[in-house]
């Protein structure tokens, strides 16, 4: 170990002398590569490649082998200098991103040591064959990503030895036969406007790895090498309607992309391909599969045929004995049975969602070996009403997704033998009761979902869920929940503690004050209850919060669809503030039932009183002045009757203001609410101001006076009609000012004094509930990109435009939306190798 440790550090110290601290190089810079002998340049914005040959010339022994890199760089001055005059050993050169629209002769003269060349991310719109000339050992030559027109016969003539060619991302229309070196092994021409290979690979015979990916072909029928040596094929997005006969004979074939095109049948071309891995044939117009179609297919691991219109496996799959992954989504599959994985220990990901599924057939126990290894069954948007007990005996499953369906109950054997099941998703179905999960014994289950459901009422659900985490119920008919719901589960994630979180957003039992007797027993059984709804207007831990939005059992904040018959049976309230903040607009912070009160442009207060006559079909007010005394209490007691007409309704459907305005014929019910707010007497006479909460502006134009505007001389005024006692001067309208003015409120009973008022105790406003430990998941595979008509580019083996590499990017197992819930809770533990 010692001896391999001096032997990494004798490489690192090598190369690190070659690029000691050197002033002289700018505006160029040195980055050791920890390979004997080897040394990295890099010259980046350049104004000129004199500055470049000046600062590396003489600066390296000739013996190291240099890789330079020159990009955004002014080239204008090539053809003035040579890169010999830097008298360095140049074995790879990459100039990019440099606008290049031609390139000179005389700089690369006498570069015999090149073996990695790239001119890519440049505007040349023809192969250099003059450069390549000075290169005879070139084994990799990357022109992707300029304006390249055609391959000509004659343009790679002086790169006889190069084995990897890249040129894609270009315009290239025309290839000449012949045009392509024999050496090839890996040949690019994804993303350019070919329609015609024009037969230039026939005889390209050690040719492995081929990319025509997005381009316009429509036929490969003797197109192919002859020599079958082929190992990867990327010709997705074309317009092949057929795959050619010559593909019987890739023995070797182990990656096949064929997605976006055409393609209708296979004809049994992969009988015989014993060597073939991944075969990706997503979006095409397959209507239906062979038998024999993968007779001989033992090593395939992944396959996608989703976005076609396969209306039956027909057993194809069986011979698959490797499968891992299995993607039949997006299809026309009405019945499936079970027996179409029977003995397909190695599959961990099957994904049938989005078909026509009605039925599911062939009980699990009975076709799957012991040890099956199912990790994934998706089978969203399909058309299941009942689930049959078909999923017994999938004893390794971690992931199951039946939402979207059509489910409307759900029986204790549906489940048997899942024993490490850890995300159930049932939301968006018909369920009426999860009474029978009870029964169900599902000891590893983390995450329900069961959101979008006709569910009313939670008893001893969650009997048969001891480590359960999450429960979504969003959107429900909830308005029952029993004390003994949770009484036998704990949360357990990867045998840490945690809370179970029971969401419950617009249910009926948020607005519910039985919650009061329900959140200590939650609490107690380390339970959090979260929900936003109409009661509750921001998602939040209801049993924290519960304390200041439940006083004396009257709800303060209640939906904002108020029936008449509710506001007329309103008690006697006084609204307290609780949050000392600015406030920015009354209608922001006000709980649906306040705005219409407080909310209303507020009459001149000055020295009269007020009374007002309300039938059932017109309203007359009147208003006498009459001098204020202070030399006792004022009480300002205010019957409000208001209009349900009046609770009108902006665009968005919020609660809007109460203007005292409307017809002259008011032939409603009016809802009664009295307030009554004792203050101190003012010492002082001043003008009196009216508030205006809409605008948050002080109004004395009437002040005084003894009339007070309205609308309509029928329709009562808002909050200051029927005033019965001498309204407040000045400091009493300031008072009152700072009460409405609260950003935050809480119902009361009525009180007869300020001081009684400031006596109730107010909730701790610093302590905020605590954020969630585990939101709502999201982390069911999204193939919405994959849908007819969009068509997306291929990320699969394709090169980056902004390198030169050609990166792998194989499906990812699980697609998740993380949110803020934590990863181990998410991502289920992977099952062991089968042995």
């Amino acid at each position: 170990m010692a001896s391999f440790v001096y032997a990494v550090w004798s490489i690192t110290n090598v190369a690190s002398v070659h690029c000691a601290v050197r002033p002289e190089l700018s505006p160029c810079t040195c980055e050791p590569i920890y390979a004997d002998n080897y040394v990295e340049l890099s010259c980046e914005k350049v104004d000129s490649f004199h500055q470049i040959v000046d600062a590396l010339s003489n600066k390296f022994d000739p013996n190291v082998n240099i890789s330079l890199k020159i990009s955004h760089s002014q080239l204008e001055d090539l053809e003035m200098r040579s890169f010999m005059d830097m008298k360095l050993k140049l074995v790879k050169l990459r100039m990019q991103w440099n606008s290049l629209r031609s390139v000179p002769e005389l700089p690369f003269r006498g570069l015999s040591n090149v073996e990695y060349l790239s001119v890519g991310d440049n505007e040349l719109e023809e192969i250099p064959k003059h450069m390549l000339n000075h290169m005879p050992v070139v084994k990799t030559f990357d022109m992707g990503r300029c304006r390249i027109r055609s391959v000509l016969q004659d343009d790679l003539k002086g790169t006889q030895m190069v084995v990897n060619l890249f040129l894609p991302s270009n315009n290239i229309k025309r290839l000449d036969k012949g045009a392509f070196p024999t050496s090839l092994v890996t040949l690019h021409l994804g993303r350019n406007q070919i329609e015609n290979l024009n037969g230039t690979l026939r005889h390209l015979d050690k040719l492995e790895s081929l990319f025509i990916n997005m381009n316009r072909i429509s036929n490969l029928d003797d197109e192919l090498p002859e020599s079958n040596r082929l190992k990867l094929i990327m010709a997705q997005n074309n317009c092949l309607e057929r795959l050619p006969e010559s593909m019987r004979y890739m023995h070797k074939l182990e990656n096949l992309h064929v997605q976006h095109n055409r393609i209708r049948t296979f004809d049994g071309i992969f009988k015989h391909a014993k060597n073939l891995n991944e075969f990706h044939a997503f979006n095409n117009e397959i209507e239906y599969l062979r038998q024999d179609d993968f007779l001989e297919c033992e090593m395939l691991e992944d396959i996608d045929f989703s976005v076609n219109h396969i209306k039956s496996l027909n057993n194809s799959l069986l011979p698959l004995r490797r499968l891992y992954r299995g993607n039949i989504s997006y299809n026309e599959i009405e019945e499936f049975s079970m027996s179409e994985i029977r003995g397909l220990v190695m599959l961990r990901h099957l994904m049938l969602n989005n078909n026509k599924i009605k039925r599911l057939t062939g009980h699990q126990e009975n076709n799957i070996d012991q040890n099956s290894y199912l990790f994934e069954f998706n089978l969203d948007h399909n058309e299941l009403k009942s689930l049959d007990g078909a999923l017994m005996g999938l004893n390794s499953l971690r992931i199951l997704s039946l939402s979207f369906n059509q489910l409307e109950r759900i029986l204790p054997e549906d489940f048997i033998g899942l024993a490490k099941l850890e995300i159930l998703d049932l939301s968006h179905n018909q369920l009426l009761t999860l009474k029978e999960m009870e029964r169900t014994f599902l000891p590893n289950l983390k995450i329900l979902k069961a959101a979008y459901n006709n569910i009313t009422r939670l008893e001893k659900d969650f009997h048969g869920l001891p480590v359960l985490c999450q429960a979504n119920l969003t959107s429900n008919q909830i308005s029952s929940i029993s004390s003994e719901l949770v009484s036998q589960t704990r949360c357990m994630n990867h045998n840490v503690p945690g809370k179970l979180e029971l969401y419950l957003d617009d249910n009926p039992i948020l607005c519910d004050n039985r919650l009061n007797e329900i959140c200590p027993i939650m609490l107690k059984q380390e339970t959090r209850i979260r929900g936003k709804s109409l009661c509750f207007e921001s998602d939040q831990e209801v049993c924290t919060v519960l304390p200041m939005l439940f006083v004396n059992n009257y709800p303060l904040i209640i939906p904002t669809q108020l029936s008449q018959q509710v506001l007329a049976n309103a008690k006697p309230v006084v609204i307290v503030p609780l949050l000392n903040q600015p406030l920015n607009s009354a209608d922001d912070v006000l709980p649906p039932l306040i705005k219409p009160l407080l909310l209303a442009p507020l009459p001149a207060i000055s020295a009269t009183t007020t009374t007002s006559t309300t039938t059932t079909s017109t309203t007359t007010t009147t208003t006498t002045a009459e001098p204020i005394t202070n030399d006792k209490l004022e009480t300002l007691e205010a019957p409000t009757k208001l209009p349900a007409s009046t609770l009108e309704t902006n665009e968005t459907g919020d609660a809007e203001h109460f203007y005292g305005v409307g017809s002259e014929n008011v032939d409603e019910e009016y809802a009664i609410a009295t307030t009554t707010i004792t203050l101190a007497p003012n010492t002082t006479k001043e003008p009196a101001n009216s508030i205006d909460l809409n605008n948050n502006t002080m109004e004395s134009e009437f002040a005084g006076k003894g009339d007070v505007p309205v609308g309509d001389e029928n329709i009562p005024t808002a909050v200051a009609v029927g005033v019965e006692e001498k309204p407040p001067d000045a400091k009493i309208i300031t008072e009152l000012t700072k009460i409405i003015a609260a950003p935050a409120m809480v119902v009361a009973p009525a009180v007869k004094d300020v001081a009684e008022v400031a006596e109730i105790p107010l909730p701790e406003t610093a302590s905020m509930p605590p954020p969630t430990e585990y939101v709502t998941v999201e982390y069911i595979p999204n193939l919405d990109e994959f849908l007819p008509g969009n068509r997306p580019s291929p990320n699969v083996l394709e090169e980056d435009s902004n390198s030169n590499s050609v990166h792998v990017e194989f499906p990812s197992v699980v697609l998740t939306e993380l949110d803020n819930a934590p990863q181990s809770l998410l991502t289920p533990d992977e099952p062991p190798e089968n042995p």
